[in-house]
């Protein structure tokens, strides 16, 4: 789009598009109807981009609560918008749920337009390439997800036949799901050149193909998203695939999240994931507590603003992470978009145990470093015996001995105080991808306190 390679017509197209979608939720969605409402403001007091700071933070609870608040109620918009701003072309679904129920987010003909523009710029930045074959390695769970849908759309645009491994849980009436085993029979005859899932389902797929002694030599690029990508874990992809006949591999890792449906992307190897789309998206770093904006380049709270969505619109919503913002141009594209510098960590990753507080990011960082380790995961554990504290306990999927389990043990120790139990299990143990879209690297198993 014209405009987007200058800071002044970046913050031009963003004040127009944020006006006219203050002009749809001021008459057409519940929540924000109330909050313009009770703040006293109306649509005409947001033209540009800074009177965001105007209203306050929205919340996950705010959302998951009641998500129909967030949804467009067509009938209400006024007479100037289209029939496409209007419709409801299909519905996503985030994780986060109230009452195990995941939470719907909607989209209009008009929102499906802007999403699949937003997959062609992602798809030129991560270097797909129109005679790509895409392999969607992400499973079909019980509501459609972000992440399998990204990978259709990304196809749509570009024109990428894709290929998909229908893993899964098998609990249905229909034969629609596959084994892993499955899975490679169906993609390997098709020679995909991308795969693309989660990191612990690729790795799980790759081995197993490896073992059968498959051939996915054609593969040149490995997208994926839901999980950390540790060093470790991409030279064990690098490796098996290149054992099945691959070079030249390229690795990009999406931070993505349901509501910016397609996420910030890598344009090269170990690049910041930005946001490619500038005139769709805002992002921000904010005090929760306050509702103030963070200068660049300290940490904060990421809060994500729609700027020309119709369906579900969230405005300064916080998405739960605490990240460190660049406005710094794209090193290798030029591209002005945030750059979220470092890795995302997740704002819960602080658990108390035995009185003390675990920040589970280093432990995780620590044994993602551990030379031919798997997956990893943490539990705290009540310990029912009389006069017994908790328990945190370290699983690894790696061949261990009593030294190596002392030496990790003490490790941990110095680095959060916290001396945890560690556990050796085979690989493929702690993560079933029929039974969960991720593994769940931090368990807290504990009772309720009373």
């Amino acid at each position: 789009m014209d405009g987007l390679n200058t800071r002044d017509g970046i913050d031009r197209i963003r004040g127009m598009r944020l006006h006219r979608t203050m002009q749809a939720v001021a008459a057409a969605h519940p929540f924000y109807r109330g909050v313009l409402s009770k703040a006293g403001l109306t649509a005409d007091d947001f033209r540009t981009i800074k009177d965001l700071q105007k209203l306050p933070l929205t919340s996950k609870q705010d959302y998951i609560s009641d998500p129909q608040a967030f949804r467009l109620n067509a009938d209400a918009l006024p007479d100037d918008f289209t029939l496409e701003e209007r419709v409801i072309w299909d519905i996503a679904y985030t994780s986060g749920t109230t009452g195990g129920k995941p939470s719907p987010f909607y989209n209009t003909t008009h929102d499906i337009y802007g999403i699949l523009d937003q997959a062609r710029r992602c798809n030129e930045a991560e270097g797909l390439m129109p005679t790509d074959r895409i392999a969607n390695l992400y499973p079909v769970a019980a509501f459609p997800t972000g992440a399998f849908l990204s990978v259709i759309r990304s196809g749509m645009i570009g024109g990428q036949p894709v290929v998909y491994g229908m893993t899964g849980s098998a609990m249905s009436d229909y034969k629609v799901r596959n084994s892993t085993a499955e899975a490679i029979e169906k993609i390997e005859p098709v020679r995909p050149t991308v795969l693309w899932g989660v990191p612990s389902f690729i790795r799980r797929f790759l081995a197993e193909a490896k073992r059968k002694g498959a051939d996915f030599s054609d593969v040149r690029l490995v997208v994926t998203s839901g999980e950390p990508v540790s060093v470790n874990l991409r030279e064990e992809l690098r490796a098996n695939l290149q054992a099945m006949g691959a070079d030249d591999l390229g690795f990009r890792a999406r931070y993505a999240f349901t509501e910016m449906q397609g996420g910030l992307v890598q344009c090269g190897d170990n690049e910041a994931p930005q946001n490619i789309t500038p005139d769709l998206y805002f992002l921000e770093t904010v005090d929760p507590d306050t509702g103030e904006c963070v200068p660049c380049g300290a940490e904060g709270h990421l809060a994500v603003t729609h700027l020309h969505r119709r369906g579900t619109v969230m405005l300064r919503y916080i998405v739960g992470d605490v990240v460190t913002i660049s406005l710094d141009p794209c090193p290798v594209s030029g591209r002005l978009g945030e750059r979220v510098l470092a890795t995302p960590r997740r704002t819960g990753n602080l658990v108390k145990c035995r009185g003390m507080l675990v920040n589970t990011d280093v432990v995780l960082d620590y044994l993602g470093a551990i030379d031919g380790v798997g997956d990893v995961q943490i539990e705290f554990a009540r310990n029912d015996k009389p006069g017994a504290m908790d328990d945190m306990i370290v699983r690894l999927e790696l061949a261990g001995d009593d030294t190596l389990a002392s030496k990790i043990s003490e490790d941990l120790r110095c680095a959060v105080s916290m001396r945890p139990t560690v556990d050796f299990v085979p690989r493929g143990t702690l993560y079933d991808q029929a039974k969960s879209l991720k593994l769940r690297r931090v368990i807290d198993s504990r009772p309720p306190a009373d």
